[in-house]
């Protein structure tokens, strides 16, 4: 087990510096650069847009790029009921041209490289949102190509330091509504491991990022992100894109725990005790999701083994 531990480890440094690297390349978003402000007469003029949606003879490239803006709104209604069903909608029913996929693809893989210390409410938001519109953009490219392979790894290389580097781990906020970036990430990166073009380099790259975000000592995941994360492995394993070798690295990872010595420790601290409650959440998602699928036997039964442990840890 000391050797799975210390490739591990090998692997978060080489992820380390990919992040060092776009930290100093990346594009910010401002506060003053939402123009969504105005919520009453925002709300006035997307509503109808939203609820004609269906029957509306009108191109949706031009709004599609206004829209952009109300991902960063503390509105819940204009964030996610407009933005994101509107989006949704003209996407998967090829609603905007490849120029408009590509502009939309340009900015928001922009807001996934904001991350600030104190940073406001329209960041987080901006960022979370756009993960998930990115998701959308992805479905569609699976479909329907727009990007060269050249501008899906770059998404990637962000969308990955991006889930490493979150550090807002709030799901459904109280005065905000949803705001859950660490799940939008996943839905990002479970679109990348369903896309048809994704490599085994790229699929990789997404469960060493998954690794670093399934157990933080800082968080009890509640909102449903270990089933999210999971899913994201789930379908790497059952398309059987990395091999299992590396699959058996992976997962064996998870016998030893990374903020103390071993796993009868975590009762001894709040810290110890979020690692075990998130890692236990997303073994169990994992196996059940995993269940009855066409996977190596040997990895379920290492899978299944750890969950039996971790299940007498009570």
């Amino acid at each position: 087990m000391t050797s799975t531990v210390t490739h591990w480890r090998s692997s978060i440094a080489g992820i380390a510096l990919v992040a060092i690297f776009l930290v100093q390349v990346s594009v910010t978003v401002d506060a003053a650069d939402i123009n969504c402000v105005e919520e009453r007469a925002a709300l006035d003029y997307w509503r109808p847009i939203r609820e004609n949606a269906t029957d509306s003879p009108e191109p949706a490239d031009s709004r599609a790029l206004e829209l952009v803006s109300c991902l960063a709104s503390p509105n819940s209604e204009l964030r996610d009921r407009i933005g994101y069903e509107l989006f949704t909608f003209w996407l998967r029913n090829e609603k905007l041209t490849d120029d408009t996929r590509r502009s939309l693809l340009g900015t928001l893989s922009a807001n996934l490289t904001a991350h600030r210390v104190d940073e406001p409410d329209s960041t987080v938001l901006a960022r979370s949102f756009s993960a998930l519109i990115l998701a959308e953009l992805m479905r569609s490219d699976s479909n329907g190509p727009f990007m060269t392979g050249a501008e899906r790894q770059i998404l990637l290389d962000r969308a990955t330091v991006s889930l490493i580097r979150e550090n807002d781990y709030r799901g459904l906020d109280v005065e905000l509504g949803w705001v859950h970036p660490v799940a939008h990430m996943s839905d990002l990166l479970w679109r990348f491991a369903l896309h048809k073009d994704t490599d085994a380099g790229q699929a990789k790259s997404i469960i060493d990022a998954v690794r670093l975000k399934v157990a933080p000592t800082v968080v009890f995941y509640s909102f449903n992100e270990s089933d999210r994360l999971a899913r994201v492995i789930t379908t790497v394993i059952t398309r059987k894109l990395v091999d299992s070798e590396t699959l058996m690295t992976w997962v064996s990872s998870f016998a030893d725990p990374q903020s103390m010595e071993k796993w009868s420790d975590a009762f001894a601290s709040q810290e110890g005790m979020a690692e075990l409650h998130n890692t236990k959440l997303f073994l169990r998602a994992l196996a059940d999701q995993i269940d009855g699928a066409d996977v190596d036997p040997v990895i379920a039964e290492t899978l299944d083994e750890l969950v039996a442990g971790f299940t007498q840890l009570i």
